[in-house]
């Protein structure tokens, strides 16, 4: 089913690859942000990510491309371009066509990830992925890892944390949750108090909501036991995202059952919300209950991440 979304791809940082799975001279074609894309890691170990079709001819960069110490060679005539994206040699030619470029996406590697960056109008970064030190702690530990490719688009999603009224609905909350939230620029954070039903009676919990841009989010949870989730959201195109969620954990709790039943309890919340975002339609102007949560606040904050302003 094809669904009419009102929003473009918003400008953020979004994960295009795992910093692990990417070696020095690994090339690896990707089919993100409604385009594809070609990623890169030069000997040097620094990865680059291009659109993927060579500005000459056409062929694509990320099958066949080869890493030639810092650039990337073209499969085809063997142009080379480096990091930038500007085309530094051309074996047969004595002078390089001053347009032969491929558009170059600003790269950053951060929490065990490749991020690019899209601005639709080709601005620069304006914000950046805050570091989590856990993903380097001797103390933690990832414990779990799930993606899911779901049709829906990424505020659709955004959105579906603040709508608390749907939490005992869909996922049986004990309770509705309820949050105090703060916004610094690209930046959100909303603190939950949550109650959930355990074998010794129900327990507090809280949950700490992180959020830069549209495509990067982390939760901290405390409580029963202290969990970390990275949220990682990229936009496949304009009407599907790739979902990624990184449970870190202490490492001498990872092993426990309670911990490994939280990331469970996690996954099984995400596998009932998709279908309801993959068969619902957006509304500009909902019928919004004093119970239904922030969602005109979050949607008013989502509204700086589109160069032009969705429409009503």
């Amino acid at each position: 089913m094809s669904i009419d979304f009102p929003h473009p791809i918003p400008t953020s940082w979004y994960a295009v690859a795992s910093s692990g799975d990417l070696a020095p001279g690994d090339v690896r074609p990707l089919e993100y942000l409604g385009r594809q894309l070609v990623v890169f890691r030069t000997r040097s170990g620094v990865a680059h990510v291009l659109d993927a079709h060579c500005p000459h001819l056409g062929a694509h960069l990320g099958i066949g491309g080869i890493v030639v110490e810092e650039t990337l060679r073209c499969p085809f005539h063997g142009w080379r371009f480096d990091g930038r994206g500007q085309c530094v040699e051309v074996p047969y030619a004595k002078r390089i066509p001053p347009s032969a470029g491929a558009r170059v996406y600003p790269t950053l590697e951060r929490n065990g990830f490749v991020w690019a960056w899209y601005d639709a109008t080709g601005s620069d970064p304006n914000f950046e992925i805050p570091t989590l030190d856990q993903i380097n702690s001797p103390d933690w530990v990832e414990s779990f890892r799930r993606t899911w490719q779901i049709k829906t688009q990424i505020q659709e999603m955004g959105e579906n944390g603040v709508d608390s009224a749907h939490f005992p609905t869909v996922h049986g909350s004990a309770e509705l949750p309820r949050s105090n939230v703060s916004e610094n620029g690209a930046h959100r954070q909303a603190i939950q108090y949550t109650v959930l039903d355990t074998s010794k009676g129900r327990a507090k919990n809280v949950i700490e909501v992180n959020s830069s841009g549209m495509g990067f989010g982390f939760t901290h949870f405390t409580g029963l036991c202290e969990t970390i989730s990275m949220n990682l959201m990229t936009p496949i195109d304009a009407e599907s995202t790739e979902f990624s969620v990184v449970f870190l954990q202490r490492r001498d709790e990872v092993g426990a059952g309670l911990a490994r039943a939280i990331c469970l309890d996690l996954e099984q919340q995400i596998g009932e919300d998709i279908p309801i975002w993959e068969n619902k339609l957006y509304r500009s102007k909902p019928l919004l209950c004093d119970g239904d949560g922030p969602i005109a606040e979050y949607r008013r904050w989502c509204a700086q991440f589109y160069r032009a302003p969705p429409p009503a």
